[in-house]
This record gives structure tokens, sequence and C-alpha cells, in this order.
């Protein structure tokens, strides 16, 4: 990274979640943004663009499931249709602006699909957006990675890309969560890509971020059922058991595993400065997880 200076010190930050590919967990490392910052009770604008379903169909990002009900995200789709472009030149160089006003401003949570990225870059390149940005609060980028080699492969490339492509949409810190989800680094650890990626992370001052596994029995049933964090956490292990079936031991294991992986990763969030920490010291109660000024 250079020495490219912000002139802008706010700690109103911009959080991009992106990756290469799908399936590294980047809607729930955005869940885990979005409920651990609005428990500090900072106020965050919620984006997509990640809008699933087939063309023409008015569905939500994944992320819109999650917080349906909860909060409002902002769908930005996943681009401009090829039609669009041939009926209008300048479909492609608008189609992104609502974002680039977001980052402007500052404080807003992005979630990215896959391999969307680029042609955010590519916008960004080709309306010269750096100069425009380069007042705007500080973008940070956040990078999900499982335990598979070629998710490190398209860390490693998303780093260098946003590196080349920095003076059009400077990426103030960059952040790498190591998802443990489907598994482990350790034997990871000696191949070319993992060494290749912690050297990248290394020189560019990058911050690494350990996302553990949760090992509670309704993990699948959450992610199926599209159950925010958040409402999970408001739930004793009583509800556990007539929500999912349990009797009132299995549910007592259940909430116990979740929470404590929830208090687990706000540590861990905490630790590295992707939440505010108001000076004090991450607590829960019954309720929502809060950081207690």
């Amino acid at each position: 990274m250079d020495t490219l200076a912000f002139k802008n010190e706010s700690s109103n930050r911009s959080i991009i979640v992106g990756t290469r590919t799908g399936g590294q967990g980047k809607t729930l490392v955005s869940q885990v943004l979005h409920h651990l910052i609005r428990g500090t009770g900072a106020s965050l604008r919620v984006m997509a663009a990640d809008t699933a379903g087939e063309e023409g169909s008015a569905t939500k990002s994944k992320l819109g499931r999650f917080l349906e009900g909860e909060d409002t995200v902002e769908e930005l789709g996943i681009g401009v249709k090829i039609n669009s472009i041939r009926s209008d030149a300048t479909a492609a160089l608008q189609y992104w602006d609502p974002l680039g006003r977001a980052l402007e401003g500052g404080n807003v949570l992005v979630d990215v699909g896959a391999n969307v990225l680029p042609s955010i870059w590519n916008w960004a390149v080709e309306i010269d957006a750096g100069r425009v940005f380069e007042e705007a609060p500080p973008i940070w980028l956040v990078i999900p990675v499982t335990a598979q080699a070629q998710s490190l492969v398209d860390a490693a490339d998303l780093i260098r890309l946003a590196e080349k492509n920095r003076s059009y949409l400077p990426i103030a810190h960059y952040y790498v969560v190591f998802n443990e989800q489907e598994g482990k680094f350790a034997t990871l650890e000696d191949t070319a890509e993992y060494q290749d990626l912690m050297s990248l992370l290394e020189a560019e001052n990058t911050t690494k971020v350990k996302l553990e596994r949760c090992k509670t029995s309704v993990w699948s049933k959450i992610q199926g059922n599209y159950i925010s964090l958040t409402a999970m956490r408001k739930l004793g292990f009583r509800e556990y058991g007539s929500r999912f079936g349990l009797s009132s031991f299995m549910a007592s294991a259940a909430e116990k595993d979740f929470t404590g992986w929830l208090l687990a990763t706000q540590d861990a969030f905490l630790e590295a400065k992707l939440i505010p920490a108001h000076g004090g010291k991450a607590s829960a109660s019954q309720g929502e997880v809060s950081v207690f000024a």
C-alpha cells in the first residue's frame, strides 16, 4: 500500500465486504458487522450488491433476507444488463452512482456479491472516482476466506487488484477474515497459496481476523431459514426448544454453543478494531450483544 494521504480523518468509515467467489462466508461476516455495530447504538446504512434470482425477478439479496423486518437493506443489484448498455451508453457509468454516493458519505456497510467487485473497480477507473473519494471517509475492504487453496488465491488477487486501482477507489485498510466454518487453516500453512497470501498481508499491513466455526446444532436451520444473529441472540434456550423442536436439554446446549460463538466472534472483531469499542469492554446480556461505553 502506498502512502496516499486521506484528507478526511473521520471515524465514520465505510466497510465493503466482498469476495471473488461464493461460499466464503461473506454474508455471515456482513451480518456479524451489522449486528455488532448496531449493538453499540451507532447508526449504519446497509447496502447489498448481491441480488439473487433470475433476470427480472424481484428477489432480495441474501443479506436482505436475513435482515428483513429488522433493518433496511438497499438493494443495488449486480450491474448493468447488456440490453441497457446497448440502449444507453452511459448506463454502466451511472449504475454504481448510488454506491459511490454512499461511500462518499461514509457510515455504510456494503455486502458485495461474488465477482462483483471488479465491475465496481472498472466503474471507479472509468469515471476517475479517486478525486471524489479523496475527501471521503476511509474505506475498508473486508475479505472472508475459507480453508481452501483457491480461496486464498482469490483473496490475494482481490488485494492486488485493489492496490492496482487504489488511486481510483482508495482502500484505507484491508481485513482478511479466516472463516473456519468449513474447516481450519492448519493443513494449508505449508502450501504456496497460504504463504503467498501471508506475505502479501504483511506487506500491505493487513489485519487478520479469525471467525470460529459455530458448533450449535441448529446452525443449518438458522442459515436455511434466514434467521438473523440479532433474532437468535434474543432467544432464550426454552425458545430454542419450541422453535427448533428440541428437548430442553438439547435446547440448552444449542443456545450455549451459539451464544459462546457469538461472544468469541465479538471479541475477535473488537480486537481487530472492526467495530467501535467506545473505550469500553465487550459484554453480553440475555438480550442483544452490546458494547458498553
